[in-house]
């Protein structure tokens, strides 16, 4: 059986294609939707920069910026989280599934498929950013689809509404969807499954934590 990558099938009907992948013995096209998706990254995490989401230091730039300054300025950092968001979706692809890789008998690029579909939804967060908190005057963090909202009721510690920013609705589907995948390809235990997934998560919630903190801070040394 030849499997034809579609991440959107995967996502709205997991069930049917799941089989359809699991009893697949040839992929065809996940490359091609791994290089779009690559790109997709990199066009949103531009867009990001230059709207200059993700980071409080590149808005209190315009104090000290004028004009063409402050233009040239913002377009470096729309280089830096171009960057960024490729990293991003190399890890989220690649690094991901090898991690599954090497706890579960599933072949890699069927790891990759899953991964495929799990980054649509972590650029269509991305997107949720784009759209919505550059007109509310919010950061990432700061999402109505996230506690990092709540957080900042309580606290104004940026690492705390970080942490808690890093855990939404978007992210916790993330973990549902790859967990009952891998459930579908693999006779695994489910807590176990459950386990090494949130191991992934919180690697994920901890590194954009922290990497939300360092960027603030190398954007306001560059740019001082």
């Amino acid at each position: 059986m030849t499997y034809h990558t579609n991440p959107f099938r995967l996502l709205t009907n997991p069930k049917e294609t799941l089989f359809k992948l699991r009893e697949a013995e040839e992929l065809r096209g996940h490359w091609l939707w791994t290089i779009l998706i690559l790109l997709a990254f990199c066009l949103v995490y531009a867009a990001l920069g230059w709207v200059g989401a993700g980071t409080e230091a590149l808005n209190q730039l315009k104090s000290d910026y004028i004009g063409s300054d402050y233009e040239y300025a913002k377009f470096w950092f729309m280089i830096g989280r171009a960057v960024s968001g490729l990293v991003l979706g190399l890890l989220i692809i690649f690094v991901v599934s090898l991690v599954f890789y090497l706890f579960y008998e599933i072949p890699y690029q069927k790891l990759l498929i899953i991964q495929l579909s799990a980054s649509m939804v972590f650029l269509l967060e991305a997107v949720s950013w784009l759209l919505l908190l550059p007109a509310a005057g919010l950061e990432w963090d700061r999402s109505p689809f996230s506690l990092g909202i709540l957080a900042d009721l309580f606290t104004d510690r940026p690492w705390i509404i970080s942490l808690f920013g890093a855990i939404s609705l978007f992210q916790l589907f993330i973990l549902y969807f790859q967990a009952k995948c891998l459930l579908g390809l693999y006779p695994a235990k489910r807590w176990h499954v459950w386990a090494v997934a949130g191991m992934i998560y919180l690697c994920y919630v901890l590194l954009l934590t922290l990497f939300g903190g360092i960027g603030n801070k190398i954007v306001a040394f560059i740019f001082a």
